[in-house]
């Protein structure tokens, strides 16, 4: 109840009687009602996330909201954030490149022609950069890429 008692619009009286009223649900509805509203935190912060930083993938907002609400706050010890951070920028790294070669299909663009327009010696050096990580040019066309399907109505799951 102290919690309820710290809100401002919120008398104790009204605290109680709500209370009261979820006292009476089953114990699976006051579950399921924790629930939704943890969830709503949950996915208010990735929105927040996501207006913020409008070019980062899912995957991206998750690392960043472990970031936020656990490492920043100091409920995640060092040692469990560089693992998780290592975990997740591998699967970062691996979804880029998954989604540039499906862009690369969706436009009908060639390592070839690609390597031409980033300026790279040839295809074969474009394959072997991309195989360590995207680059900066790449992903601004994944996210451009991305953005017009989005905003044409088009088929398009950010995986």
């Amino acid at each position: 109840m102290d919690f309820w008692g710290n809100k401002t619009n919120v008398t104790r009286e009204s605290a109680q009687i709500q209370v009261s009223v979820y006292k009476k649900f089953s114990k699976e509805k006051r579950f399921s009602i924790a629930l939704e509203f943890a969830n709503l935190g949950v996915e208010g912060t990735k929105e927040w996330i996501r207006k913020k930083n409008p070019y980062l993938s899912e995957l991206e907002v998750n690392l960043e909201f472990v970031r936020l609400m656990y490492y920043e706050l100091g409920k995640m010890p060092d040692s469990e954030w560089v693992f998780y951070k290592n975990v997740m920028e591998e699967k970062i790294k691996k979804d880029w490149i998954y989604r540039f070669r499906k862009m690369m299909k969706e436009t009908s663009l060639s390592y070839k022609q690609l390597a031409l327009i980033g300026g790279f010696k040839n295809e074969d050096v474009l394959k072997s950069t991309i195989s360590r990580g995207l680059p900066s040019f790449a992903k601004l066309a994944v996210f451009i890429h991305e953005k017009k399907l989005v905003q044409t109505g088009a088929s398009h799951k950010n995986s």
